[in-house]
């Protein structure tokens, strides 16, 4: 008796020290695999349809649309977009993210500017200036129009021999309240076909919402005669939760 009791007890003490090599080579596993693709384990609860986030994105919509009417004010506005969604954030070996999940609206404008290839600097100048009178500067010293305009509109740049103002790389600019503006040059040269008139809407693993540019609006822009377009979008984030 004495002997089956010491390997009674022999026994429980193997299956306790298994189990708790099980359950530590699980939490190893976990970890590793987190740690390899990122997870979200016990960060905040995302809700992008909750009442948090509905109020927010009701007061980002109104602000980007304002912002975006304000910097285009004054000229024909060609077609419009608009795209709100969600992109997921990376907590892994590579990345280190402050935020599980992130949540933007972009509001768009494609105007027509000129249809005078010698306006077209002074065009650039004008909407650099409307910006900065909406309170928006270039997101670096090298990021606004001006720049566009001194180093790019010429003749020895290729792109612009080859089409126009729609060779001219964009501008971008942070404005009050967190809201940032891109301004993508273009021109009635854009290639036929072209998705969208200028930048992509930001890469959206949740898309709640799009209305973006189609190949229709990029027709109406080569049948346009523009010297000079512009892509104004602004885009705020009005929603995160962290890790």
């Amino acid at each position: 008796m004495r002997s089956f009791a010491r390997r009674h007890r022999v026994l429980v003490v193997v299956l306790a020290v298994a189990g708790l090599l099980s359950l530590g080579v699980g939490a190893v596993g976990v970890l590793a695999y987190c740690d390899f693709v990122g997870c979200t384990l016990g960060s905040e609860e995302f809700e992008p349809n909750g009442d948090e986030a509905r109020t927010a994105r009701a007061a980002a919509t109104a602000e980007v649309a304002a912002l975006a009417d304000r910097v285009v004010a004054g000229h024909e506005v060609l077609a419009d977009g608009t795209v709100d969604g969600c992109i997921r954030g990376f907590n892994d070996w590579k990345r280190k993210d402050t935020y599980s999940h992130e949540c933007s609206v972009a509001d768009s404008r494609l105007v027509l500017v000129t249809s005078e290839r010698d306006a077209v600097a002074d065009g650039l100048t004008a909407a650099d200036a409307g910006l900065r009178a909406a309170g928006c500067r270039p997101v670096t010293p090298r990021s606004g129009l001006e720049r566009v305009r001194d180093e790019y509109w010429n003749e020895a740049n290729p792109q612009v021999r080859q089409r126009g103002a729609a060779g001219l790389p964009g501008g971008s600019y942070s404005c009050p309240g967190g809201v940032t503006v891109e301004v993508q040059p273009t021109s009635s040269e854009e290639s036929v076909g072209t998705m969208a008139p200028a930048s992509d809407p930001v890469f959206l693993d949740d898309v709640l919402h799009e209305d973006w540019y189609t190949p229709a609006d990029v027709t109406t822009l080569r049948e346009s005669g523009a010297a000079l377009a512009l892509v104004v979008t602004a885009r705020s984030t009005y929603y995160r939760t962290r890790f």
